[in-house]
């Protein structure tokens, strides 16, 4: 992650609503870079990704947040002619940087990577990874808490300037589809959940 001045960056949030970026992963409408797909179901990531990220800013902007939305697959320069997702949220510059996934490979559950575990970007993911169990499980005691992980190598964790995670919300080729598919608004909430955890929990340090 690049560093910016805390101090200035902490009295200019202050004076303003905290601002979210929401980054639904891959590319919008699917091309060239759709994500993850399960083609029995005709499920694509990029579309999931972008109905929760949809969902998620309404409710942030609901609670008093700033949010703004990027799907694009030109994360930090790799694909000239369309939005940058990197630049556009450190030019804002946004407070919080949230980038919505869906797994595959078979497995269970959700997870949440930050740059570094023990800074900013860690409380984040813990907060997004705390909500987003407890509020599937209920539904299916098989989607598993497979917890926050470190990826520093992760181009919009690593070129982001504020605390930014990547959310694997669940597996697109495995029973989780029931919950990716019928629990949407759920996942949406509890990211947006997870976010405001994390800002009352600056609010009140």
């Amino acid at each position: 992650m690049i560093i910016a001045n805390l101090g200035e960056a902490v009295h200019e949030r202050k004076e303003r609503s905290m601002r979210i970026f929401i980054n639904p992963g891959h590319a919008l409408g699917g091309a060239p870079d759709p994500g993850c797909v399960n083609p029995a179901l005709t499920l694509r990531e990029c579309d999931l990704a972008l109905t929760y990220g949809s969902l998620c800013g309404k409710y942030l902007e609901a609670a008093g947040l700033e949010v703004k939305l990027l799907q694009s697959h030109n994360l930090y320069g790799e694909a000239p002619g369309y939005p940058c997702v990197v630049d556009a949220a450190n030019h804002w510059p946004a407070d919080i940087f949230l980038s919505i996934h869906v797994n595959a490979g078979g497995g269970r559950g959700a997870e949440t990577y930050c740059y570094d575990l023990q800074g900013a970007g860690g409380r984040l993911a813990a907060c997004i990874q705390n909500q987003l169990v407890k509020t599937l499980s209920p539904f299916d005691a098989g989607y598993k808490d497979r917890g926050v992980k470190a990826h520093p190598s992760f181009c919009v964790l690593r070129n982001t300037t504020m605390p930014a995670v990547l959310v694997e919300t669940g597996f697109i080729d495995s029973e989780d589809v029931n919950l990716l598919t019928r629990h949407g608004d759920d996942i949406a909430r509890a990211l947006a959940r997870g976010v405001t955890d994390y800002a009352n929990f600056l609010a009140s340090a």
